[in-house]
């Protein structure tokens, strides 16, 4: 199923119209909105339109995805020659290798947003036939000076203002959160908090997840989860601060991280993370605009 290869792929380093923004800078007065587009390659996959050097692409977005990249052929349009190597692994410990390019800025509605490193790598191969082009994928790393807002339930990423994020925060709960940057410093996602019997467990919020949850065997009993069952299985378990989070999880013996939180929460909370100082709040989500 092309959402378990994309949770494989798109995690590993740890054409939709997109309608009217509003530009703004996050560290000025406004914010900038940018709508998520649905696609159908796989379940609650979200694309956003950028143009790269003054080119348009339709790129995913991806809490998970750890680095931003481009296609192999939208390299070649915008004038990147690919070299040298990113190496990063999937949520199984699976190695995967990319070239790379640098000194890219994904533009969106006016605004530039970059990263010093991205991959090159085509995801399309891994798509059924016949879906819209997908020329790569923006991460976390794009933001990594920014407070953003993810609202999976309006279907909108918020880049926030100092003022904006102020009124956002107040209406949120805090969650400890840990910034994970894999692949050599160029990769960024983020881990939270799940007290667990025996310590502190950390799990990825990961929007590119449209499964099930996932949950290593190394702390499933921990879980209250019969760590030999391969199916989905019901779960039940508290991000620290008491924030809940149920339905079904997924037992993985070889997971490299202790769990993945997909969209099945994230579109029930807005998830606020001020990725310039490394925290996070989570609020119940609505979908009024």
């Amino acid at each position: 199923m092309i959402s378990r290869l994309l949770l494989i792929v798109l995690v590993w380093l740890s054409g939709s119209a997109v309608g009217p923004g509003v530009l703004a800078s996050s560290r000025g007065k406004h914010t900038l909105i940018i709508d998520l587009i649905s696609h159908p390659g796989g379940t609650e996959m979200m694309t956003l339109h950028a143009s790269v050097r003054g080119h348009d692409g339709n790129f995913i977005f991806d809490t998970g995805g750890g680095i931003s990249y481009v296609s192999p052929a939208f390299a070649q349009t915008i004038g990147c020659k690919p070299w040298g190597q990113i190496t990063g692994f999937t949520l199984v410990g699976q190695r995967l290798d990319m070239p790379r390019c640098d000194g890219l800025s994904f533009e969106i509605h006016g605004q530039s947003f970059g990263a010093p490193t991205s991959g090159v790598f085509d995801l399309m191969k891994f798509m059924p036939p016949n879906v819209p082009r997908i020329d790569g994928s923006i991460g976390l790393d794009v933001f990594a000076a920014n407070a953003v807002t993810l609202s999976l339930a309006q279907r909108k990423l918020i880049v926030e203002s100092a003022s904006s994020l102020a009124a956002r925060t107040k209406s949120g709960k805090e969650v400890p959160v840990r910034l994970v940057r894999e692949a050599g410093g160029a990769a960024l996602a983020v881990y939270v908090a799940v007290p667990t019997p025996d310590g502190m467990a950390w799990m990825e919020l990961d929007s590119g997840n449209g499964g099930a949850n996932v949950v290593g065997k190394h702390i499933a009993a921990l879980m209250k989860l019969d760590p030999e069952k391969k199916e989905p299985q019901p779960a039940s378990f508290m991000i620290a601060g008491g924030i809940p989070v149920t339905g079904m999880a997924r037992v993985n013996d070889k997971l490299v991280m202790d769990g993945n939180i997909g969209t099945r929460f994230l579109i029930d909370w807005n998830l606020t993370l001020d990725l310039a100082k490394g925290r996070a709040w989570l609020a119940p989500a609505t979908t009024a605009h």
